[in-house]
């Protein structure tokens, strides 16, 4: 697995952080680190600039907490290789990487969710972690709405982590019968770190739903229920999903199987995830 984390130096970064560490101790993910600023200054990151600062105390964080003793990110002995330089060049230098994994720590220049969805496509990401603020807003402070604009164009599954926001019940919404493996089991993860409770949603259009999608549900039902999950199930009408995602959830974490033949990209216009996202009050996990 392999996990992108998107952040700045505002405090809904460190608590998505968080959301990082849990899964990685749980799947040994192979992880990075970003940031993006929107102009070079000029300064090493190391010094005068402010993200460079806050990336480095996410890595420490990072390794303080999952890097002890036998950890595949406890960092190995000091060793040198050759690095590419700027003209061409090679350089050996004296380098310190993770005993089996390591954590990438980058520094972006550009367009905030432009440069975040890139460095997800370079790096062939499997999940996308970042922060917003809590609340309707669910912004990056001094930013365009980065968090909607991932969540809407991103190529693979992404974490929204609403600041300071609790996960007590994870509601996953299902209207379609494909779902991979890998949605399976990251619901399985974030259930598991949680200890939350998992409630399935079924959703239907004027009470009826497609036979294959709810024998899907029953089958998801006993996946989880096989592996210790405590498991709820019900109906909701689609046209009434977003009034449900304003009122039903609170200590919640909001999961959407997105896919080709979903029937909420059918029913609501093209940019639908993003405006839940912002409609929605606790943690939202997309899975694609």
């Amino acid at each position: 697995m392999k996990i992108l984390f998107a952040g700045d130096e505002h405090p809904y970064s460190a608590y998505a952080l968080n959301e990082v560490i849990r899964l990685a101790t749980n799947t040994w993910a192979d992880v990075t680190l970003l940031a993006v600023a929107a102009a070079d200054t000029g300064a090493k990151p190391g010094e005068d600039h402010t993200l460079g600062r806050a990336l480095h105390g996410y890595r420490e964080t990072f390794l303080d907490r999952a890097g002890g003793e036998g950890s595949p990110y406890a960092p190995g002995a000091p060793r040198f290789e050759w690095i590419t330089v700027s003209g061409g060049q090679w350089e050996e230098l004296l380098v310190t990487r993770g005993a089996k994994k390591d954590v990438t720590v980058r520094l972006r220049y550009g367009n905030e969710a432009q440069e975040i969805l890139s460095a997800a496509r370079d790096e062939d990401s499997d999940l996308i972690v970042l922060g917003c603020t809590r609340g309707a807003q669910c912004i990056w402070q001094g930013s365009a709405p980065v968090p909607q604009k991932v969540v809407n164009d991103a190529g693979c599954s992404v974490l929204l982590v609403k600041e300071e926001q609790p996960i007590s019940r994870i509601l996953a919404c299902l209207d379609q019968s494909y779902i991979s493996q890998d949605s399976l089991e990251m619901i399985n993860q974030m259930a598991t770190i949680h200890e939350a409770r998992l409630e399935l949603i079924g959703l239907s259009q004027g009470g009826d739903m497609k036979k294959d999608v709810y024998r899907r549900l029953i089958e998801i039902g006993d996946y989880y229920e096989d592996r210790q999950i405590k498991v709820a199930t019900r109906l909701t009408e689609i046209a009434e999903f977003e009034d449900f995602i304003g009122k039903e959830l609170q200590q919640d974490l909001l999961a959407l199987f997105m896919g080709k033949k979903s029937l909420l990209n059918r029913f609501f216009p093209r940019d639908w995830a993003g405006r839940f996202v912002s409609k929605c009050q606790t943690s939202v996990l997309v899975m694609r």
